[in-house]
């Protein structure tokens, strides 16, 4: 793929801009523009596979190929979809290598399909499902709005921000929850493995979440104690995770908002995938609290997205960036440069940036 985008950006530096578009007396397009054209339309129309990839992921179809192909009047007797109709989907899916078709009406997974499936490892079910609810096309529509405002698409659509909307609808929440299990199931033994725990003994995972990460941590470093920090509501589903990993005599768990402060008197504060949901002066507010709570020679671990310097190795970053200006209310994918200043806003020294599991990284932050 990189080499792909590389090569029309190349090529597209090279069109001459003084051509007249195509109609009577204009110029005829050339292979090459006719290409971009083709190229240009994929991208236009990528809600479409999108929201094809949702359908078939709400109706439960890739766990229904896990034993092997199946007819597609079967998946919709079983779905009870509309058997052309859901064949129409298929097919573009299985064009695009999310299944594949064989023999003639009958669809199978492949290895980007298999990622689709409840329980599968690299799982992307639950992404699916948020991409076709309230993370979907509703807060997109509102794309211009947060260009030209800054403000956020989801609040436009929605008439409150994405955070006070999960609170009030549970469900939803239980689709975003689900989202970011996968998320940090995806990068936590990187970061258990990649970082030198040795000098640490206490650990506090400051939003942790349901405590996937901590859990990751705590198993791979024996001699460590950890606390799970977070809002009351995500901080109740927790015990059954750190149960499961067999690291509850080594853990605690505290309900709290960072914003006011966080557990007094550890070595170590881990903030995964939080700073990128606030603005710099609210992510140096997060980072000042670490900094004040912790012991003489702590240090934070900033588990983000990093955004490489090659465009096209960037693409996965950039485009959550741009769920972030449509979804968050100032959040955003920073760049190394960006999260030193951070975290010198904050009284804290940079310290290094150690990639894990692409994309992300480990961004050190020391006592000043």
């Amino acid at each position: 793929m990189s080499s792909t985008i590389s090569e029309r950006a190349d090529s597209s530096s090279s069109v001459p801009h003084d051509r007249t578009s195509a109609g009577p007396g204009g110029a005829e397009p050339t292979e090459e523009e006719r290409a971009a054209a083709a190229a240009v339309l994929r991208m236009i129309w990528g809600m479409h596979v999108s929201r094809a990839i949702y359908a078939v992921t709400e109706l439960g179809i890739p766990d229904r190929l896990v034993d092997g192909p199946v007819s597609c009047a079967e998946l919709a007797g079983d779905t009870g979809a509309h058997e052309a109709s859901l064949y129409r989907v298929l097919r573009l899916l299985a064009a695009l290598g999310v299944v594949s078709e064989a023999p003639p009406g009958s669809f199978g997974l492949t290895m980007l399909g298999d990622r689709l499936r409840s329980g599968a490892p690299a799982s992307m079910r639950s992404w699916a499902l948020i991409h076709g609810t309230f993370g979907g096309c509703q807060p997109f529509e509102n794309i211009l709005h947060a260009v030209r405002t800054g403000q956020p698409g989801f609040d436009a659509a929605y008439g409150m921000p994405l955070f006070e909307y999960l609170a009030g609808h549970p469900e939803d929440a239980s689709v975003f929850d689900a989202a970011m299990l996968e998320r940090t199931a995806a990068f936590a033994p990187s970061v258990a493995a990649g970082y030198d725990f040795s000098d640490i003994r206490t650990v506090v995972d400051v939003g942790g979440g349901r405590g996937n990460l901590l859990a990751a941590i705590l198993r791979g470093h024996g001699h460590l104690h950890g606390t799970l920090f977070e809002v009351p509501a995500v901080a109740a589903g927790a015990r059954a995770v750190l149960d499961a990993a067999g690291v509850t005599d080594r853990c605690t768990v505290v309900a709290g908002d960072f914003f006011h402060a966080v557990p007094a008197d550890a070595d170590c504060y881990v903030l995964a995938n939080v700073l990128h949901d606030w603005d710099d002066t609210k992510a140096a507010e997060i980072l000042a609290s670490c900094r004040t709570a912790m012991t003489k020679h702590g240090r934070v671990l900033i588990i983000e997205r990093l955004i490489p310097e090659n465009p096209a190795e960037a693409l996965p970053v950039l485009l959550s960036d741009i769920n972030m200006l449509v979804l968050s209310p100032g959040g955003r994918e920073r760049t190394n440069t960006e999260y030193r200043r951070l975290l010198r806003a904050a009284g804290l020294r940079p310290g290094i940036i150690r990639p894990v599991t692409y994309p992300y990284g480990i961004i050190e932050g020391l006592p000043d």
